[in-house]
Order: structure tokens, then C-alpha cells, then sequence
């Protein structure tokens, strides 16, 4: 539904949108343009992020290319240096979507993209498979992106994705209602809070915070091992919120109750803690930053 859009949702392309996609993009010319952009970024990004977890750049650094490549597409249509930038230009103006999206690529991992008008843009098509071409442009209904529809399916792809298993977040229902999922990896052990995404946090406040209830009430608990270790870490945390010892579905529910689904403040203090427990993790730098989680509105350059 459209009154749900949520910021980096991708957007079924309507009769406009295909409209001046025809009139204004070429999928060969946009290639060769974001490739350009791509040689640039990468040069940029490869001395800052030489490997993750053991792995070579560009391996695992889809958001940070991503990221880089659109805010470098936005600077370059503020001040046109050629035909395509001019193209999208006037795709922009004229009320063409263009935008970061994120979601669910073919059912199989999450994905940062792009879209414009018709079209579904990944700029860092060879972060998981390097052998792959670093750019693709695919039409959007071809594409398999989808956005993520609940946190039952958030958990579904997580658990293949990032092979952990995910449990309902019954130790810390002090901010359940925003990270209802305890992910614990089924190598080396480690625990996290998720989500860690705005999309996903905007789903939930959107929707009452009524699919964290529903992930809540029906996901298992985690196993004592895991409950074992999270009480150790709720003793070294000093926010309030992460001391509340309650049940997390009556936790959420007062939530519910207090309408804080609709309180920025409570979303801040909930990220807040959330960041208190990233911070006393073994895993400091944790590589599930699905999209951006952040306290406050982040400046950003706009399309001319």
C-alpha cells in the first residue's frame, strides 16, 4: 500500500514511471556511466576498506559502494558533465524516482540498490562473488528484489544469509518492540540485537509495532546458553531500557498502549541502548548493518 512506503522501499514502477524511463533512460548508456563512477569510487574506498573478514575488497562492502557511487551520481547531477548525467537530469525534474532501495534479493540475502524509474541498479553486483560484473541493471519486476515483509521473514533469510539462528528477544524486552530478534551465529557464537535497519524499525512503528508482537509471540526463546550470556552483558549495561526484566509481549504491549510507536523520543532511547549492547559485543565492528540505524535525521544531498 502506498500509505506504507518506507524510505528505501523499492517502488512498483505505475504508468508515469515507465513513461519517462522510455523517454529519458538507457539501460546500455547508464551501465557505462556507473561504471565510470564505480572506477572512481573504488579507488576511493579500496585503500580505506582493504579487507573484510579476511576477504579482499570489494568483498562485503555493498552498502559502503553503494552509498558511495549515489552520493557521488547526486554531486555529478547538480552539475552535469554528460549525457547521461544530463538524462537523468531531466528524468529527476521531470518526476522520475530515483533513490537507494533495500530488501530481499530472490529470496537469498539482503540487498543495497538503487532504482530508477523502471529500472533496479546494482552498483556493487560483485561484493559477494567477485568474478561477477561490478554493475547490474535489471527491470525492477525482474529483478527478485522485494522489500522485507515482516520479521519472520527478516529472520528467514537471516538465518541462510548470515547462517545464525534468531530467537525471539525475551532478555532485553525493554526494547523489544524495535529488536524483537536475538541473532546468535552458528559459528564462533556470536550474539547480536536486530534488527539493526531503520526500514525495519519504520515497518514496525508504521504497523503499531504490531509485527514485533507477532514475531515475540510466536519465535522460540533462546536456548539457556544464550540467556546465560545475555544476563552477563545486561549487568555491564547502565541504560535503563536494558535493564527491564519483564515479559517482552507484555513489554511491547505496554508499548503499544503508551502509543509510542509514534514517539521519536522512545525511538531514540531505544537506539540508544541498542548501541550500548553493539558496544560491550565481542564484535565491536559488526558486519550486519543492514542498512543504517541512526538517533537522529542525517543531512543528506537532494536531487536538484
Amino acid at each position: 500500500m502506498a500509505a506504507e512506503l518506507l524510505p528505501q522501499q523499492p517502488m512498483a514502477p505505475d504508468a508515469k514511471q515507465r513513461s519517462l524511463s522510455r523517454a529519458h533512460l538507457d539501460a546500455p548508456a547508464l551501465l557505462d556511466y556507473l561504471g565510470k563512477l564505480r572506477r572512481e569510487v573504488d579507488a576511493e574506498l579500496a585503500p580505506q576498506f582493504p579487507e573484510f573478514s579476511g576477504k579482499p575488497y570489494p568483498l562485503g562492502r555493498c552498502r559502503e559502494i553503494r552509498d558511495a557511487v549515489y552520493d557521488r551520481l547526486v554531486a555529478d547531477i547538480h552539475q552535469p558533465r554528460c549525457a547521461t548525467s544530463l538524462a537523468l537530469l531531466s528524468f529527476i525534474r521531470a518526476g522520475g524516482i530515483g533513490r537507494k532501495i533495500w530488501g530481499v534479493l530472490r529470496e537469498s540475502y539482503f540487498q543495497n540498490a538503487m532504482q530508477f524509474g523502471t529500472f533496479y541498479v546494482d552498483v556493487a553486483n560483485d561484493t559477494v562473488n567477485p568474478a561477477k560484473p561490478r554493475i547490474e541493471i535489471l527491470p525492477l519486476k525482474k529483478s527478485g528484489m522485494v522489500p522485507v515483509s515482516d520479521f519472520f521473514h527478516f529472520a528467514r533469510i537471516a538465518e541462510s544469509y548470515w547462517n545464525c539462528d534468531t530467537f525471539a528477544n525475551t532478555e532485553f524486552p525493554g526494547i523489544a518492540a524495535l529488536f524483537p530478534i536475538i541473532c546468535v551465529n552458528r559459528v564462533g557464537a556470536g550474539i547480536s540485537l536486530a534488527p539493526g535497519s531503520d526500514q525495519m524499525i519504520a515497518m514496525t512503528r508504521l504497523r503499531n509495532f504490531r509485527p514485533s508482537l507477532d514475531f515475540l509471540q510466536s519465535a522460540p526463546s533462546p536456548p539457556e546458553p544464550v540467556r546465560h550470556e545475555l544476563a552477563r552483558r545486561r549487568k555491564a549495561c547502565e541504560h535503563e531500557l536494558m535493564k527491564t526484566v519483564c515479559d517482552p509481549v507484555v513489554a511491547v504491549e505496554r508499548a503499544i498502549g503508551d502509543l509510542n510507536y509514534k514517539s521519536d523520543t522512545y525511538y531514540a532511547s531505544c537506539v540508544s541502548a541498542f548501541r550500548e549492547f553493539a558496544a560491550l559485543s565481542k564484535n565491536r565492528v559488526d558486519p550486519r548493518h543492514e542498512n543504517d540505524i541512526h538517533s537522529g535525521s542525517k543531512t543528506r544531498r537532494k536531487w536538484p
